[in-house]
Protein backbone atom coordinates (compact mmCIF):
# COMPACT_ATOMS: atom_id res chain seq x y z
CA UNK A 1 0.00 0.00 0.00
CA UNK A 2 1.30 3.17 -0.71
CA UNK A 3 1.72 6.04 1.64
CA UNK A 4 -1.39 8.52 1.28
CA UNK A 5 -0.79 10.44 4.40
CA UNK A 6 2.98 12.56 5.91
CA UNK A 7 2.34 11.98 9.67
CA UNK A 8 5.01 13.03 12.49
CA UNK A 9 5.61 11.67 15.64
CA UNK A 10 7.28 14.24 18.19
CA UNK A 11 9.58 12.93 20.30
CA UNK A 12 10.94 13.62 23.90
CA UNK A 13 11.04 12.01 27.38
CA UNK A 14 8.54 9.60 27.19
CA UNK A 15 9.21 6.25 27.99
CA UNK A 16 10.91 3.87 25.09
CA UNK A 17 8.41 1.46 25.28
CA UNK A 18 5.50 3.72 24.73
CA UNK A 19 7.05 5.48 21.55
CA UNK A 20 7.82 2.11 20.42
CA UNK A 21 3.88 0.78 20.96
CA UNK A 22 2.60 3.72 19.13
CA UNK A 23 5.32 3.35 15.94
CA UNK A 24 4.14 -0.33 16.17
CA UNK A 25 0.30 0.14 16.16
CA UNK A 26 0.82 2.44 12.53
CA UNK A 27 2.32 -1.25 10.76
CA UNK A 28 0.38 -1.67 7.69
CA UNK A 29 -1.00 1.97 7.99
CA UNK A 30 -0.89 4.44 3.72
CA UNK A 31 1.68 6.68 5.88
CA UNK A 32 4.80 7.76 5.72
CA UNK A 33 6.40 8.26 9.16
CA UNK A 34 8.47 11.32 10.12
CA UNK A 35 9.93 11.14 13.73
CA UNK A 36 11.45 14.45 14.94
CA UNK A 37 12.22 15.68 18.25
CA UNK A 38 10.03 17.39 20.45
CA UNK A 39 11.04 21.25 21.66
CA UNK A 40 10.34 21.84 25.48
CA UNK A 41 7.53 24.04 26.01
CA UNK A 42 6.95 25.02 22.35
CA UNK A 43 4.80 22.52 21.21
CA UNK A 44 3.54 24.61 18.06
CA UNK A 45 6.95 25.19 16.73
CA UNK A 46 7.66 21.36 16.71
CA UNK A 47 4.30 20.57 14.94
CA UNK A 48 5.35 23.04 12.13
CA UNK A 49 8.78 21.43 11.95
CA UNK A 50 6.98 18.23 11.25
CA UNK A 51 3.73 19.66 9.57
CA UNK A 52 6.69 20.68 6.99
CA UNK A 53 8.05 17.24 6.14
CA UNK A 54 7.13 15.24 3.52
CA UNK A 55 5.30 16.51 0.52
CA UNK A 56 1.77 14.15 0.37
CA UNK A 57 -1.50 16.30 0.06
CA UNK A 58 -2.40 14.89 3.06
CA UNK A 59 -0.93 15.04 6.73
CA UNK A 60 -1.34 14.16 10.44
CA UNK A 61 0.61 13.23 13.69
CA UNK A 62 0.47 10.69 16.54
CA UNK A 63 1.56 10.93 20.02
CA UNK A 64 3.89 8.20 21.25
CA UNK A 65 1.45 7.78 24.55
CA UNK A 66 -1.28 6.85 21.98
CA UNK A 67 -2.18 3.74 20.22
CA UNK A 68 -3.27 3.67 16.41
CA UNK A 69 -5.83 1.66 14.48
CA UNK A 70 -3.60 1.16 11.78
CA UNK A 71 -6.78 0.84 8.99
CA UNK A 72 -8.44 4.57 10.15
CA UNK A 73 -6.00 6.11 8.59
CA UNK A 74 -6.49 5.12 5.23
CA UNK A 75 -10.69 5.63 6.24
CA UNK A 76 -10.14 8.95 7.12
CA UNK A 77 -8.05 9.65 4.16
CA UNK A 78 -10.93 8.22 1.78
CA UNK A 79 -13.25 10.27 3.16
CA UNK A 80 -11.49 13.34 2.38
CA UNK A 81 -11.12 12.12 -1.25
CA UNK A 82 -14.78 11.52 -1.30
CA UNK A 83 -15.67 15.50 0.09
CA UNK A 84 -13.71 18.04 -1.52
CA UNK A 85 -15.06 20.19 0.38
CA UNK A 86 -13.76 18.72 3.76
CA UNK A 87 -10.11 19.97 4.94
CA UNK A 88 -10.24 17.81 8.59
CA UNK A 89 -11.46 14.15 9.20
CA UNK A 90 -11.29 12.57 12.72
CA UNK A 91 -12.67 9.69 14.59
CA UNK A 92 -13.63 8.99 17.83
CA UNK A 93 -11.27 7.81 20.43
CA UNK A 94 -10.88 5.00 23.64
CA UNK A 95 -9.13 5.89 26.63
CA UNK A 96 -7.30 3.35 28.26
CA UNK A 97 -6.10 2.35 31.80
CA UNK A 98 -1.67 2.11 32.25
CA UNK A 99 -2.29 -1.15 31.42
CA UNK A 100 -3.73 -0.87 28.32
CA UNK A 101 -6.86 -1.76 29.08
CA UNK A 102 -9.69 0.13 27.48
CA UNK A 103 -11.97 2.41 29.85
CA UNK A 104 -14.49 3.93 27.84
CA UNK A 105 -14.79 5.52 24.03
CA UNK A 106 -15.40 9.15 23.56
CA UNK A 107 -17.85 9.75 20.41
CA UNK A 108 -18.06 12.72 19.82
CA UNK A 109 -19.86 14.07 16.46
CA UNK A 110 -18.92 17.22 15.20
CA UNK A 111 -20.01 20.39 16.60
CA UNK A 112 -18.38 24.01 15.54
CA UNK A 113 -19.56 25.08 19.07
CA UNK A 114 -18.12 22.24 21.20
CA UNK A 115 -14.92 22.96 19.25
CA UNK A 116 -14.65 26.45 20.20
CA UNK A 117 -14.79 25.32 23.61
CA UNK A 118 -13.60 22.07 23.92
CA UNK A 119 -10.10 21.37 23.36
CA UNK A 120 -10.95 17.82 23.32
CA UNK A 121 -13.61 17.71 21.16
CA UNK A 122 -11.09 17.01 18.09
CA UNK A 123 -9.10 14.87 19.39
CA UNK A 124 -7.29 11.48 18.80
CA UNK A 125 -6.82 10.19 14.72
CA UNK A 126 -6.83 13.51 12.42
CA UNK A 127 -6.41 13.89 9.03
CA UNK A 128 -6.19 17.14 7.54
CA UNK A 129 -5.48 18.72 3.86
CA UNK A 130 -2.11 20.10 3.61
CA UNK A 131 -3.46 23.23 2.07
CA UNK A 132 -5.47 24.05 4.70
CA UNK A 133 -3.04 23.28 7.11
CA UNK A 134 0.62 25.25 5.69
CA UNK A 135 -1.39 28.92 5.80
CA UNK A 136 -2.16 28.44 9.77
CA UNK A 137 1.02 27.15 10.71
CA UNK A 138 2.32 30.36 11.87
CA UNK A 139 -0.37 30.89 14.12
CA UNK A 140 0.13 28.00 16.67
CA UNK A 141 4.43 28.41 15.89
CA UNK A 142 4.62 30.12 19.45
CA UNK A 143 2.23 28.12 21.44
CA UNK A 144 2.99 24.91 23.98
CA UNK A 145 -0.57 23.89 25.52
CA UNK A 146 -3.44 24.71 23.20
CA UNK A 147 -0.95 24.59 19.52
CA UNK A 148 -3.13 21.10 18.60
CA UNK A 149 -6.47 22.86 19.59
CA UNK A 150 -5.79 25.93 18.06
CA UNK A 151 -4.37 24.01 15.03
CA UNK A 152 -7.62 21.90 14.14
CA UNK A 153 -9.80 25.42 14.79
CA UNK A 154 -8.05 27.38 12.18
CA UNK A 155 -8.14 24.46 9.85
CA UNK A 156 -11.82 23.66 10.37
CA UNK A 157 -12.59 27.40 9.55
CA UNK A 158 -11.18 26.52 5.98
CA UNK A 159 -13.79 23.84 4.74
CA UNK A 160 -16.20 21.23 5.96
CA UNK A 161 -14.73 18.77 9.16
CA UNK A 162 -16.19 14.88 8.91
CA UNK A 163 -16.58 12.92 11.87
CA UNK A 164 -16.24 8.71 11.24
CA UNK A 165 -17.77 7.57 14.20
CA UNK A 166 -14.87 4.68 14.49
CA UNK A 167 -12.54 4.00 17.17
Amino acid sequence: MSARIDVHLLTLDEPTEWREACIASLAGAPIRLHLLPGIPGRVGRARAAGFARGTLPLVSFVDPDDRYEAGAFALLADALDACPSAVLAYTDEALMDEQGRDTSVRRLAYSAFQHAHSASHVHGLIVMRRSAVDPVLTRIADLDAGADWLLTRLVARRGGVLHLPLV
